[in-house]
């Protein structure tokens, strides 16, 4: 066979490979006449000469709090949405309360009945009290009627102790705010089953966002070298140019493994102590959850 007959019958593997050749220089040829992209924000740079560095996170002066239900049962109504400004002893939700209702129904029934036993039993117990001559009616009969009203009387306190707490379980379906603030989250609505107990979402994070507070992480090889009297500036990222000045709170003496990476990637076994500042006059609109670089002079 000649060799112009095998590349006739074996063309197509040399074509695919000079094409993909081609392809390949001019990719390469694109990327460097592409046209280079500057960055747009500045990296932060530390406003003291000696300044230790730590990552903070924006919380509301209250916290964050997580409400959660002290009863499960089916949400019926919300009473507040996200951004709502409430105060303490709002409502923020009620669960279906058609239960305990009927409950407070048959126990208002049955404190009537009570009652009317109760007036019956006094009567029936004041005609033998009232004879001139305790003779005239039997000793057993007398004491019969005697405890038959002190019975009547018991009966009406076990209703009424039932009718009051039937009347604070239905208060305990409806679950106020805590505190003055503003709800930050919402992770449930009508007709969704409310649960008990810790949950990974709550049910609804609020907070007294009058007042900024950071919560800041400092590496523990560092915690010795900063005190109360420690200057300290803040700035949000993305916004390096602006800091903000800080006022040291307090310091949270336990030691505890690092949250707040500052890459991806980082180690996550650094142990740190954390500290509280309150931001001082923002000059602009910051968010609860926002990180921001924390400068603190040495």
């Amino acid at each position: 066979m000649k060799i112009s007959d095998i590349f006739i019958k074996n063309w197509k593997l040399p074509v695919i490979a000079l094409v993909g050749i081609c392809f390949a220089l001019y990719s390469v040829i694109s990327l460097r006449s592409a046209d280079k992209h500057e960055i747009s924000i500045s990296p932060p740079i530390a406003p003291y000469q000696n300044a230790i560095a730590g990552i903070g996170i924006v919380e509301p002066k209250s916290e964050i709090i997580s409400i959660s239900t002290e009863l499960a049962g089916v949400l019926r109504e919300m009473h507040v949405k996200v951004g709502d400004s409430v105060k303490k002893g709002d409502p923020l939700f009620s669960l279906d309360q058609r239960d305990v209702d009927a409950q407070i129904a048959i126990l208002n029934a049955s404190l009537e009945v009570a009652n009317a036993q109760l007036l019956d039993a006094a009567a029936q117990f004041e005609i033998v009290k009232s004879m001139d001559d305790r003779r005239a009616v039997a000793k057993e009969d007398f004491y019969k009627r005697k405890y038959a009203e002190q019975i009547a009387a018991a009966k009406i306190q076990e209703i009424q102790a039932q009718l009051n707490q039937a009347h604070t379980t239905k208060e305990r379906m409806t679950v106020l705010s805590p505190i003055t603030g503003e709800i930050l989250e919402v992770n449930i609505r009508p007709g969704e089953y409310a649960s008990t107990g810790n949950l990974s979402a709550p049910l609804i994070v609020m907070g007294d966002m009058q007042t900024l507070n950071l919560r800041v992480e400092i590496d523990e090889e560092n915690a010795g070298k900063i005190n109360a009297n420690s200057e300290a500036k803040g700035m949000l990222r993305g916004d390096p140019d602006n800091d903000l000045n800080l006022k040291f709170i307090r310091f949270e003496e336990y030691i505890r493994g690092k949250q707040n990476l500052a890459v991806a990637g980082q180690r996550v076994d650094t142990r740190v102590i954390r500290v509280i500042y309150e931001i001082q006059n923002p000059n602009k609109k910051i968010r609860a959850g926002q990180q921001m670089d924390v400068y603190i002079a040495q």
